[in-house]
């Protein structure tokens, strides 16, 4: 279905993450924001949400087991191509020693781990385009 085009419905994100820890803290600093959040550690239990309701917001671990965060993100942009600014990485620094090299070639943000509550919030509002 792709982003919202609605600005007065509350945000929806997606977070996508294989770390408990980091999907639940995510999951809750966004709704605790007033964002509308769904939490999986599954890619394709993601797509399937992303195909059956609009979404404003997909946030995308880049390494992850069964399909990792840029094979997610280029099945959306196949699917939804004008969701290409929708979308924001995290990853660990330690589980890629080089994150800029595959965030580089495909254009979208990353916030590293571990970041700070307000960096997550901050990195949010950027790419929905609210600050």
């Amino acid at each position: 279905m792709g982003p919202l085009s609605s600005p007065a419905v509350t945000a929806r994100v997606v977070v996508v993450d294989d770390d408990d820890e980091v999907r639940e803290v995510t999951e809750m600093v966004l709704a605790g924001a007033g964002y509308s959040v769904r939490a999986t550690a599954n890619g394709f239990e993601a797509l399937r949400w992303l195909e059956e309701q609009p979404w404003d917001l997909l946030i995308l671990d880049l390494r992850m087991p069964e399909i990792d965060g840029p094979t997610l993100y280029r099945e959306v942009l196949a699917r939804w191509p004008a969701a290409a600014s929708h979308v924001l990485f995290v990853s660990g620094v330690a589980e890629m020693p080089h994150p800029d090299d595959t965030v580089k070639a495909l254009n979208v943000p990353v916030l590293l781990k571990p970041f700070t509550l307000d960096a997550l919030r901050a990195a949010v509002a950027r790419v929905l385009g609210t600050i």
